[in-house]
């Protein structure tokens, strides 16, 4: 079993480095391309189910994959939708000093909040589908803080349509395989 955890295509926003959140940004012509791209690199990968978060970046970008390797419509998760970042949606990420933007403003969802839910959707699927690789659909911010929940060091920033896989832990719980595109450890 493989849970399969791949970030939307890319948004205006995204492009000009604008934080999203949960604010329902569509994909720009490039992010469209982008989707249909992965599809075509994920036909005949042995996945079975597919998921996504209930944002439209996400959903479309899992509507163009599940066209374009047969799993159909994908199943809305809303556990996984982007993590909100409140009064500093439609902010620049960097600031004009060149620093990331301090993100523990009142308004922001708490990180833990949005591992605990994540990890909650994610183990949903699994329970669900415990012989069969299953395909979400989601966002940056969302993997990023699973993978580095999981891994208990800082995950990288996770490219538009970057993929990352988590298979069963030996004494439960997850462990990180792929990390946006990059093995980890050997695979059968």
């Amino acid at each position: 079993m493989r849970i399969g955890l791949i970030r939307h295509g890319e948004t205006e926003w995204n492009a000009t480095g604008l934080l999203q959140g949960a604010t329902d940004i569509p994909l720009n012509s490039r992010g469209l391309d982008q989707a249909g791209d992965a599809a075509a690199l994920l036909v005949g990968q042995g996945w079975s189910n597919l998921y996504s978060s209930p944002l439209s970046r996400a959903r479309v970008t899992a509507e163009i994959i599940g066209e374009g390797t047969g799993l159909g419509a994908p199943i809305l998760l809303p556990g996984i939708i982007e993590r909100s970042f409140g009064a500093l949606e439609g902010e620049k990420y960097w600031m004009p000093d060149g620093t990331r933007r301090p993100l523990d403003h009142p308004t922001v969802e708490p990180r833990a909040a949005v591992v605990e839910r994540s990890l909650a959707a994610i183990g949903e699927v699994a329970a669900a589908h415990p012989d069969e690789d299953s395909l979400i659909v989601c966002h940056g911010s969302v993997i990023r803080l699973v993978l580095t929940a999981i891994l208990g060091a800082q995950a990288p920033h996770i490219g538009n349509l970057g993929l990352s896989i988590l298979r069963p832990g030996a004494e439960g719980g997850f462990v990180v395989t792929l990390l946006n595109g990059y093995p980890l450890v050997p695979t059968p």
